[in-house]
């Protein structure tokens, strides 16, 4: 059969078949396939119907697809093999092509953009890393790419540069090209140590900025627009698990919300790092949901829709087909901080503002780091823990002179003792 010649992962609905790089045949939620196709921005889908005769047509529009739009790629290919051919050693940006496609079928998705992103950007654009061979790369050269990275971008990016060619060099040494992998180890003579390193830090709203932000947001936003930028704030989903939101993953019983997908660019994908979680709503938020959805429902029925609702946040701009780009959120926050005339925050800092909400009302780090899904609570401490300077206050006078409640009483210390007898 067609399809057996094409990585395939299990997705949420059915199997996801891999053709090309930004080209899949999926199997989507009503039962159907559909070709999903993705280049140089452009998104494009077709239906194909149910069925093995529409998944063997679809397996073929989509290789017909792929064949106009990858032509670049298979001429790198086969630049590649030629050669190879030729000299045994390919050079690097034809085979790091290669290791585009081999490898799209494990990574997440913004996975792969990120790392499409760096290499563009950042590395083929370098005179060496776009014309030498493989084994004509030096150590030094990549050292020198590095240090440059370091400085116009953030430590983020220089790692994140790092590991593309890391692996690039991994995979090359696997295919029997290499001997040494030159780049391991640099990142340490480049980058200080982490402790040392001037990350941007988190910006949050104070108590009293979020409420002036929120209040501004219920006069100048839609509902759609108001509960986006609430949920954030309530509690501190991040940006693209909001805007995947479904109503059939909300308890309004127990007051929770799985969250268990995430959204970008037109497409769905699990949260970060892969990582499930049960968030607790505030009692006041899930009243809002409840409003909101009667909202959606009467909207749709006066337009002859369907009155059931899956996805919470569908753009109009869209034609309710997609929810609201991330691009459209972030503008949404920049002008909601003008109107206040707040500092400009971005769409991440409203989750910050949460955390550090409820960690200076005292709430258990522990508590905090299971709302917002932190794979350790390391991060949640370092991330927010100066923001709590009042943490453990109550106190701390008693403690460190001796003031110990028991269940007798309390016990005053004899230096406590001593000072009230000569007053």
């Amino acid at each position: 059969m067609p399809w057996r010649k094409y990585n395939k992962k299990d997705g949420k609905f059915g199997p996801i078949y891999f053709i090309s790089r930004g080209i899949q045949v999926r199997y989507d939620s009503r039962g159907l396939w559909v070709v999903f196709m993705e280049k140089n921005g452009i998104r494009k889908n077709k239906t194909f119907g149910q069925g093995r005769d529409a998944l063997v047509k679809a397996i073929k529009g989509a290789e017909k697809l792929s064949s106009k739009m990858t032509a670049l790629p298979v001429q790198q290919e086969a630049e590649a093999a030629k050669q190879k051919a030729e000299s045994g050693i390919p050079k690097f940006k034809p085979y790091s092509i290669i290791w585009l496609e081999n490898n799209e079928g494990r990574w997440h998705v913004n996975t792969l953009q990120r790392y499409e992103e760096i290499l563009r950007l950042h590395i083929w654009t370098d005179n060496v890393f776009a014309a030498k061979r493989l084994d004509e790369i030096e150590r030094s050269d990549i050292k020198r790419l590095l240090q440059r990275l370091f400085k116009i971008r953030s430590s983020a990016t220089v790692e994140t540069a790092h590991s593309v060619i890391h692996g690039i060099f991994d995979e090359a040494i696997d295919d029997k090209l290499l001997n040494a992998n030159l780049s391991k180890g640099l990142l340490k003579k480049i980058l200080p140590a982490k402790r040392q390193r001037d990350e941007k830090e988190a910006d949050p709203l104070s108590l009293e900025e979020r409420d002036l932000f929120l209040d501004y947001a219920e006069q100048h936003c839609t509902l759609s627009e108001q509960l986006i930028l609430k949920v954030m704030s309530y509690a501190g989903f991040r940006l693209g698990e909001v805007l995947a939101m479904r109503i059939r993953h909300i308890d309004f019983n127990n007051m929770t919300y799985h969250v268990c997908e995430s959204f970008k660019k037109n497409k769905f994908s699990k949260p970060k790092g892969a990582k499930k979680r049960l968030v607790d709503i505030p009692k006041f938020l899930m009243e809002v949901f409840k409003s909101y959805i009667l909202h959606i429902r009467k909207e749709n029925m006066q337009k002859g829709k369907c009155g059931e609702v899956d996805l919470l946040f569908l753009d109009p701009k869209e034609n309710l087909k997609w929810p609201f780009s991330q691009r459209r959120i972030q503008d949404l926050v920049k002008k909601v901080c003008k109107g206040t005339g707040l500092r400009f925050r971005n769409p991440h800092d409203l989750r910050h503002t949460y955390a550090t909400i409820l960690l200076m009302a005292h709430q258990s780090p522990a508590y905090v780091q299971k709302q917002m899904g932190h794979s350790s609570i390391s991060i949640t401490v370092d991330t927010y823990g100066h923001w709590v300077s009042g943490e453990g206050r109550s106190g701390l006078e008693d403690a460190l002179l001796g003031s110990v409640r028991n269940p007798g009483g309390n016990r005053i210390s004899s230096h406590m003792k001593q000072n009230d007898l000569s007053k």
